[in-house]
């Protein structure tokens, strides 16, 4: 049970709030005389001795008003700053003694009641035995005392034994008298004097779990209070009255409440209550919708439709955008290898493409005992890719000269380079910033040349016209560029692969030199579709323009580079996350627990549509059984039926007799079920609000959606 926190109570005095207005001007002077510093009403360690001669509740016996007045702030004091000292069964009768002033202001409200009960007899013996009765009046310091009283019981309950002390039966049959005053007048106190009102449902809530059953008892908390509950206005009433009424209503065997009191709980819904309150009616609401014939009254509400939207509307509540990164699952985590379609792989394999063609060419030099090597060369160096030239720029010599002169130059039996203008290439290629090394010297890297190119040689070479002139023998500037090389043709066998310089000029050498047969498999270079079209041709031959792709690709750590450079691009799977990238969530999280619970206004809608959803399953359940709907004819042959296959011979009476009972009362329970036309709005209801609670499902990171579970399917 929700027991609210005593607030600190240091006037002298109860509060003057709620005072009816035909004695608060007079008592408000007089108290104003009588305040004095609190220190002096703090009790001595003498004044709380335990025993029965002690001399707080003395006064308190004693009837003079001096003496109690002097006793009453003191025990206030002390029952709040001294909860470990105020026991208040180490005193003889001390909760008869502070039962005393409650009694006579109770006294009082009945005498009121009574009064009022008398004038409003239209009886004319009655009327005309008014004369004789004087005008009723209320003694302003009997309520005072009372209400201090009330506060010292209101502090004491909250530690100790003291509830149980405070639960014996001559307490609860006060608390039972006061209670049993018409609930309109209650209402009419609880406005004028809420104070000791408020004591009063505190100390009720605080021996709740010591008090006995018993008619009256469930009258109280079953009728009185939820009657209350209804009518009052009062939102620190209600917020008190509230928690006795969810303790109540867990317990099945507790009579039901009165009528409209659910309605009533539903609508305060709508009013967008305080939130301590709607925490309140929801928990209330929680703790009723698991019983069936509660959930019932519920589902059968014409408004169900409208409740249920707030209540779904209220799983958001509180809610905040929440956002989580972390680094993936080691399963998921990638490495990065060179893209198939980006620039450094087509750069590699372009080299790889031209260091076995230079190989190929070295065997056939005449040095090498070939027959030569007839191919056509360029004036000027080749252009090479951007990529080419930021690897060669970061490469130290003499692996610098060497790799340049690969990705430059060719093998050719008849062509010869002027050292010069070698030197003269070498020399304008690495004048770049991005060089990380000196340029070696025209010596050094004309040495280099018989590394890189075995079958070339640097010697000296006569012209026609008499000239000496230092050349190297051999090899040649690479005829064409690095994007030339794009259009390459790749078809397996071709003798001459290169020439074209767009898609078009290179399908046109397609169709002419390797097409005229009517291939029936694909011959592109590792490719084996079958059959073979033009069409799928089309899927080999390069843009006009290369596309910008990015350099490096993620794959799974498992993945092999042969597959990634395969030709089948739609057998991949899904790229893992990149490395370094963190997962991203997005939800919103509502209030929580530190163990990450689900707690709150979002928590406690969430058991309602979740007791609401699992009551109207069990509704739709018991319409579905094939007896539903059978004639009793129908019924007592099915019953002969499964008698004769039980026991294959006549089912005795006391059998058939003991099942009927039960069919009758299973009969009965169906017939107390929720009528076909409001299961189905409320079904209706449900199906209404389904998106909206699985996006709550899918966002929703506090765990609301292990609640929600009942409520899809409809």
């Amino acid at each position: 049970m929700v027991v609210p926190t005593p607030a600190r109570t240091v006037a002298v005095h109860p509060s003057q709030h709620g005072q009816h207005p035909q004695h608060a001007a007079a008592a408000g002077s007089a108290r104003l005389q009588q305040q004095q510093p609190i220190s002096q009403f703090t009790p001595s360690e003498r004044e709380l001795a335990p025993g029965g001669r002690n001399r707080l509740f003395l006064a308190l016996r004693s009837g003079v008003e001096e003496e109690v007045d002097w006793a009453l702030p003191r025990l206030v004091l002390a029952s709040f700053d001294r909860p470990d000292k105020f026991a208040l069964e180490t005193w003889v009768d001390s909760v008869s003694s502070l039962k005393e002033w409650p009694e006579r202001w109770l006294d009082e409200l009945e005498r009121e009641v009574a009064y009022r009960q008398l004038i409003d007899t239209p009886s004319s013996s009655k009327r005309d035995a008014l004369g004789a009765v004087p005008s009723f009046t209320r003694n302003p310091a009997v309520e005072d005392r009372a209400a201090a009283s009330l506060h010292i019981l209101r502090n004491a309950s909250f530690s100790g034994n003291n509830p149980r002390t405070i639960s014996r039966t001559s307490f609860v049959q006060f608390i039972l008298r006061f209670f049993n005053l018409p609930i309109d007048f209650l209402i009419e106190v609880s406005a004028r004097s809420p104070e000791p009102f408020q004591h009063l449902l505190i100390i009720l809530q605080s021996i709740y779990p010591f008090l006995f059953g018993g008619p009256p008892v469930f009258r109280l908390l079953t009728e009185v209070l939820p009657t209350f509950a209804m009518k009052t206005r009062d939102v620190g009433l209600l917020s008190i009255t509230l928690p006795i009424l969810i303790t109540t209503f867990q317990v099945p065997t507790f009579p039901p409440p009165p009528d409209g009191f659910i309605e009533h709980i539903l609508y305060l819904l709508t009013l967008q209550p305080p939130p301590q309150l709607l925490e309140l009616v929801l928990d209330l609401l929680a703790a009723m919708v698991p019983q069936p014939a509660y959930a019932r009254t519920v589902l059968s509400d014409p408004q169900f439709g409208a409740h249920l939207k707030s209540l779904v509307r209220l799983l958001e509540h509180g809610a905040s955008d929440y956002v989580a990164q972390w680094f993936p699952v080691e399963q998921l985590r990638s490495h990065e290898v060179l893209n198939p379609a980006g620039g450094p792989a087509l750069a590699e394999r372009a080299t790889a493409r031209r260091r076995i063609e230079r190989e190929a060419d070295q065997q056939k030099m005449e040095v090498f005992g070939g027959p030569g090597v007839t191919r056509e060369v360029g004036t000027t160096p080749p252009q090479l890719s951007q990529t080419v030239k930021d690897e060669l720029y970061k490469m130290t010599e003499p692996k610098r000269s060497i790799a340049w002169m690969h990705e430059t130059f060719v093998y050719c039996s008849h062509a010869q380079l002027l050292q010069v203008t070698f030197w003269h290439a070498y020399r304008d290629f690495f004048s770049n910033a991005a060089t990380v090394e000196q340029l070696l010297s025209a010596s050094e890297v004309i040495k280099n040349v018989t590394v890189a190119f075995p079958a070339a040689q640097a010697k000296l070479w006569t012209d026609e016209r008499g000239d000496t002139k230092f050349v190297i023998s051999g090899m040649g500037f690479r005829k064409g560029t690095d994007d030339a090389d794009r259009f390459l043709c790749f078809w397996r066998g071709c003798q001459r692969p290169q020439g074209a310089t767009n898609p078009g000029q290179l399908l046109d050498h397609i169709q002419k030199a390797h097409l005229a047969g009517h291939p029936q498999t694909c011959s592109w270079a590792g490719c084996r579709h079958s059959p073979f079209t033009l069409s799928h041709l089309l899927t080999h031959l390069p843009l006009q323009q290369a596309p910008s792709v990015q350099p490096r690709i993620s794959v799974t750590p498992g993945t092999d580079r042969a597959f990634v450079y395969s030709s089948n691009v739609t057998a991949r799977p899904l790229p893992p996350v990149p490395p370094g990238q963190l997962l991203r969530f997005e939800g919103k999280r509502t209030p929580a627990d530190a163990a990450r619970n689900p707690i709150g206004i979002a928590f406690l809608s969430a058991l309602v549509v979740r007791g609401l959803a699992r009551s109207l399953r069990s509704e739709v359940a018991a319409a579905l059984p094939e007896e539903v709907g059978m004639s009793v004819e129908q019924r007592q042959a099915k019953k002969k039926h499964l008698a004769e296959d039980r026991f294959g011979l006549p089912i005795p009476a006391s059998v058939l007799r003991e099942e009927e009972e039960e069919e009758d009362e299973a009969r009965g329970a169906a017939e107390v079920s929720m009528p076909d036309a409001d299961r189905e709005r409320a079904r209706a209801a449900f199906r209404a609000v389904e998106g909206r609670i699985l996006d709550v499902v899918n966002t929703n990171v506090s765990s609301l959606g292990l609640y929600l579970g009942d409520a899809f399917g409809w």
